[in-house]
């Protein structure tokens, strides 16, 4: 059984722009998520970008390097450093801001958070002066010190 490569992967040219000063140069994996949808996603490495596609003034052109560029006149011509030909053009933008991870309300995550900031509340101590303070800590040391929970040393 054969398989042509259009039932397996399809093509899209999107013009995007971000929001946020991005140089996507830098990222090693990039992945899109959702084209077709209404918000779709494009992740780069570990940052996500949320977008929605707009019309803006204008057309976005596509070009890539022409490897074999020519001259009509040998003589009077003179062929640029890097030659382009079109590719193709798109009238929609795709407008992307970087999207941050928040937690839902009510969720249990933020319960447990919640009750363990409860539990763990911490009165505040006041001393007379220096010398009780230093008593104070002399003895919890020593309690700490005279406890079964003692660290473990590995040698």
């Amino acid at each position: 059984m054969t398989t042509s490569a259009s039932d397996s992967e399809e093509e899209v040219l999107v013009y995007a722009e971000f929001k946020d000063t991005v140089n996507i140069e830098k990222y090693k994996n990039i992945h899109v998520l959702g084209i077709d949808r209404k918000n779709p996603v494009i992740q780069l490495d570990d940052t996500f970008f949320t977008g929605s596609f707009e019309n803006p003034l204008g057309t976005y052109l596509f070009f890539e390097e022409d490897q074999t560029p020519h001259c009509d006149d040998p003589l009077f011509d003179k062929l640029p450093e890097k030659n382009l030909k079109y590719l193709y053009k798109t009238t929609k933008l795709l407008s992307m801001e970087h999207a941050y991870v928040t937690s839902k309300e009510g969720s249990d995550i933020e319960n447990k958070l919640q009750q363990s900031s409860e539990s763990e509340t911490i009165e505040p101590v006041t001393f007379e002066n220096l010398e009780e303070a230093l008593e104070t800590f002399k003895k919890d040391k020593q309690e700490y010190d005279d406890s079964e929970l003692k660290p473990v040393i590995n040698s």
